[in-house]
């Protein structure tokens, strides 16, 4: 099996590459970004180019999955999101590509609707102009036409919750790193974290099944950040989630992401995709994230 995968420069890319390639199945892996990484194996070659690109064509002959990370793991507005993630698919079904990963995220969700641990058929309501977000809701409803179209397509959208582990840079990750803590309304929101080691293992799960369809992944305990902070004990200098979003880097409006009451049903990754997360417990993630 050749394998492509996109942001193969991020930092949680050679985490997944050392997993796909110590499977003898996979023969090779190509790597597409802009910018160099520093993995090397016998096996993977590197590419630089923009995913948006017409010559991205060349790149994807005989190769049998993709791996779509960029769409989560870069910072890029909505516009740029969804035109690499359109480019990208209409080129690889062109080229014969019949399986595709794309890692999303849960944030897709509308958390204003229901209540309880939200399935993969949950509607979507991404917060509004956070801009990492509705990107991923914008490619994800892009999707659902181009999956309607292509009844042959192995889709497989992978929604984690936050990621953390020695690689992850998410808005969480940076909070309990040691830099601000948001003020919460009571009763403090309710979330889950994924270990980026699971997210690793669900992604190898998805590449060798031939499940389809989207699956929430995260730990089975659900906590909250206060209760995150009090674990990880540390003292945090104390803000608003706007404030401590655009400290981070991410538009104001991504605060509410620390404001959702985000819980997630997992029970379709586990019995479709038999993924089994190693960290179910809160306390196992903080102890082993660096």
């Amino acid at each position: 099996m050749n394998v492509l995968i996109t942001a193969s420069a991020s930092d949680f890319a050679p985490k997944l590459l050392t997993e796909l390639l110590a499977d003898s199945r996979v023969e090779l892996a190509i790597g597409v970004d802009q910018e160099q990484n520093d993995f090397q194996h016998e096996r993977f070659v590197q590419v630089l180019l923009d995913l948006r690109l017409p010559q991205l064509a060349r790149v994807l002959q005989n190769i049998q999955t993709v791996i779509h990370l960029a769409l989560a793991l870069t910072d890029t507005d909505r516009n740029t999101a969804l035109a690499a993630t359109r480019n990208l698919c209409e080129l690889a079904y062109a080229a014969g590509v019949r399986n595709l990963i794309l890692v999303s995220s849960a944030f897709i969700y509308d958390t204003q609707i229901g209540n309880g641990a939200m399935r993969e058929d949950h509607p979507r309501g991404a917060p509004s102009g956070c801009a990492p977000a509705s990107a991923l809701q914008a490619a994800e409803d892009w999707l659902d036409s181009f999956e309607r179209e292509h009844p042959d397509l192995r889709l497989v959208r992978l929604r984690p919750h936050w990621v953390l582990g020695p690689h992850s840079n998410s808005l969480l990750a940076w909070v309990l790193n040691g830099h601000r803590t948001p003020r919460l309304p009571l009763p403090y929101p309710a979330l889950q974290c994924l270990h980026e080691n699971d997210l690793v293992q669900a992604i190898l799960q998805a590449v060798h099944s031939q499940a389809r369809g989207a699956f929430n992944l995260a730990a089975s305990e659900a906590t909250t950040l206060p209760e995150l902070h009090k674990q990880a004990r540390w003292f945090r200098l104390r803000s608003t989630p706007e404030r401590v979003a655009q400290r981070y880097g991410m538009d104001s409006q991504c605060g509410e992401l620390l404001r959702r009451d985000l819980v997630l049903d997992t029970a379709r990754a586990r019995e479709e995709l038999s993924w089994q997360p190693r960290y179910t417990q809160t306390r196992e993630i903080l102890k082993s994230r660096r």
